[in-house]
């Protein structure tokens, strides 16, 4: 057996992820691309774990200018909840929370949302997934097929957050998310962040060729820890500044 069986099954599930999934980014890619040329921002969504997809996305080096993080702490920093409230780790199944981190947002109709969970069965993601469809939005999802339409999945009523995308996205990660079995009782090695933070950087580069295809321009960060970075960026958020907000340090 290898030393580490996590680090023998990634790169197989990578693999899966670019075999079975590229036609689905390729056509988010368009979508997103069609927005940004037109104005438009990418509003990526998260609760949990899977922020760390959102956070791949938003305000870094490489990464495009034109997306805004949307997240239940937004709550606290731009909405004056007490941080105390959001702590609670279930805080996510709470209902209610998607309308008013959508209105602290902001977005306009032209803005695709990406909506990111790996079980796509919480409150606040499914009720952010209805609300952006109903405002007008077009939905993509990254999610575990395998995991919501498990039978072993957590009930919840209604739908999950893959029958509410225009666009689904399967990470590919299992039931559970966690693919070491160490005991019948104990797994470890979750896989979602690894596929999630692959499919965000592949969906990253589709649409700047897109963009650049079409003679547009590719609104990229530079690393601040570059020469050329700050004076780079800040043209780039004085162009985005008023629609994203900045990542907290």
């Amino acid at each position: 057996m290898a030393e580490s069986e996590f680090a023998a099954q990634a790169p197989a599930l990578m693999s899966r992820v670019l075999s079975t999934q590229m036609p689905a980014m390729r056509e988010a890619a368009d979508l997103v691309a069609d927005s940004l040329a037109a104005g438009g921002v990418l509003q990526a969504f998260a609760t949990g774990h899977s922020r760390i997809v959102t956070l791949e996305l938003t305000g870094r080096a490489g990464g495009l200018a034109p997306v805004g993080m949307l997240s239940i702490k937004d709550l606290v920093m731009f909405g004056g909840v007490d941080p105390g409230e959001i702590l609670d780790p279930t805080y996510e199944r709470v209902p209610g929370l998607a309308e008013r981190i959508y209105e602290l947002a902001r977005p306009d109709v032209i803005d695709p949302f990406l909506i990111v969970s790996n079980s796509g069965i919480n409150a606040a993601i499914v009720e952010m997934a209805q609300l952006a469809r109903e405002r007008g939005h077009r939905v993509i999802a990254i999610t575990s097929l395998a995991h919501t339409r498990s039978p072993s999945a957590r009930h919840t009523a209604g739908p999950h957050l893959a029958d509410l995308a225009d666009l689904v996205i399967d990470n590919c990660a299992p039931i559970g998310d966690a693919c070491v079995e160490l005991t019948p009782e104990i797994r470890i090695g979750a896989v979602s962040s690894l596929t999630g933070v692959l499919i965000a950087q592949v969906l990253t580069e589709l649409v700047c060729r897109r963009l650049m295809d079409r003679g547009a321009d590719a609104p990229v960060f530079v690393s601040a820890n570059l020469t050329a970075g700050d004076n780079h960026n800040a043209s780039l958020w004085e162009r985005y500044g008023r629609r994203v907000r900045p990542v907290e340090p």
